[in-house]
C-alpha cells in the first residue's frame, strides 16, 4: 500500500496502481477504459488523490499512461475535471500532475496536450 492508502483497482479490462516515489506518488493505469461512466471509478480515485497530495505536502504526481491503450471521452472529461481542482487549490498545497504518455498510441498524442493548458503550470507532458 501506498503513503496514501489507495488501494489497487482492477475493474473490467483496467487496473490503477498508486505507488509511492521519492518526488510524491505514481499512478499508473494498464489496460482499457471503455466503459459508459469511467467517472465512477476515476472520480473518487482522483478525489483521494488530490486530497492526499494537498494534505501530505506533495509536490508531484506522476500520471502514467504509457499501458493505456484506450480511454473514452468520458474518462478525458474525469482527468480534466482533476486537473481543474488544482486551479482552485491554495498556492502552497498545489503539486503538479507530471503525465506520462505512450506516443505511438493515437488517442494520447490527439488528447492530451490539451489538458496541460486548462491550468497553466499544473501538468506536464512527457
Amino acid at each position: 500500500m501506498n503513503g496514501l492508502g489507495i488501494e489497487r483497482i482492477k475493474q473490467g479490462k483496467v487496473g490503477i496502481e498508486v505507488s509511492d516515489i521519492p518526488s510524491g506518488v505514481a499512478v499508473t493505469i494498464v489496460g482499457e477504459i471503455d466503459m459508459q461512466d469511467p467517472s465512477v471509478i476515476l472520480d473518487p480515485l482522483f478525489d483521494k488523490i488530490h486530497k492526499g497530495a494537498m494534505a501530505s505536502g506533495l509536490k508531484f504526481v506522476d500520471f502514467d499512461l504509457r499501458q493505456l491503450s484506450f480511454l473514452n471521452s468520458s474518462g478525458i472529461k474525469a482527468i480534466a475535471k482533476w486537473i481543474m481542482t488544482l486551479a482552485s487549490a491554495p498556492a502552497d498545497k498545489k503539486y503538479v500532475i507530471k503525465i506520462i504518455q505512450n506516443k505511438s498510441i493515437s488517442w494520447q498524442t490527439t488528447s492530451l496536450p490539451t489538458l496541460t493548458f486548462l491550468v497553466p503550470g499544473a501538468v506536464l507532458l512527457e
